[in-house]
């Protein structure tokens, strides 16, 4: 059962910052953000859940993850990586993958932060709940003003070699030439490694360059995930 309490607020933008600023004391974190694209489909323009009361890692069962939404029957977030085709569908690719993320992970979260216009709704489960007070004097009083992200001086590598590239590009144009697919998502990885950012910093500045209609924010331990367009975000009732 979820406790429900909502306020108005008076600056939407100072309370998100303050939101996912605060949020870094706990070890999951997942924020979604519409940045306030007009849809009709829209529940809501802001959500951040935080804190982990269950949760599951997957790796080729989704049948697990059925029976863990069943068992719960209660709000989870996570994600379903590209990887896991590989279990769906008669398709393998061996990338290499250094970042180790579960090919499925959800959690049901402690907390939820729901904004939609000025309106702020939080739903706490109920062993929580004594906690709502103070929870949003914290997050009110906490300076939402970001700084300039300090990090380390990057060094962006390719995955893929320039000329191994054009070789791709050449064979998939073959293969819509000859009339085998019609469209293609080719994607390669930039990456930098011994490098240190300020997630939740670069995160807001990342958002406010592009605005995207789908923008993400993840945090499972050490591991971050900032997103400006995630495939899709679903629901499932």
């Amino acid at each position: 059962m979820r406790t429900i309490f909502s306020k108005t607020l008076e600056n939407t933008n100072a309370w998100k910052h303050k939101l996912l600023l605060w949020s870094q004391k706990f070890t999951h974190v997942i924020s979604l953000d519409s940045n306030e694209y007009p849809q009709e489909t829209s529940e809501f323009d802001f959500l951040i859940a935080v804190g982990s009361h269950s949760e599951i890692k997957i790796t080729n069962d989704l049948e697990q993850l059925k029976t863990y939404q069943t068992l719960t029957k209660d709000w989870l977030f996570g994600y379903l990586s590209y990887d896991l085709k590989n279990n769906i569908e008669n398709l393998e690719s061996k990338n290499f993958d250094g970042l180790d993320f579960p090919d499925v992970f959800f959690f049901q979260p402690k907390k939820i932060f729901f904004i939609k216009g000025n309106s702020l709704e939080v739903s706490y489960l109920s062993s929580y709940e004594s906690e709502i007070e103070a929870d949003l004097k914290t997050i009110g009083e906490m300076d939402s003003s970001l700084g300039t992200p300090k990090q380390d001086p990057i060094k962006i590598k390719l995955r893929i070699h320039k000329d191994d590239y054009f070789k791709k590009v050449t064979r998939l144009l073959e293969h819509i030439r000859k009339g085998d697919v019609y469209e293609i998502n080719f994607c390669q990885e930039f990456y930098s490694e011994e490098t240190q950012i300020a997630p939740v910093e670069t995160y807001f500045k990342l958002n406010e360059i592009s605005k995207p209609p789908f923008a993400a924010f993840l945090k499972l331990d050490d591991s971050y995930l900032l997103s400006a367009s995630p495939e899709r975000y679903l629901k499932k009732s």
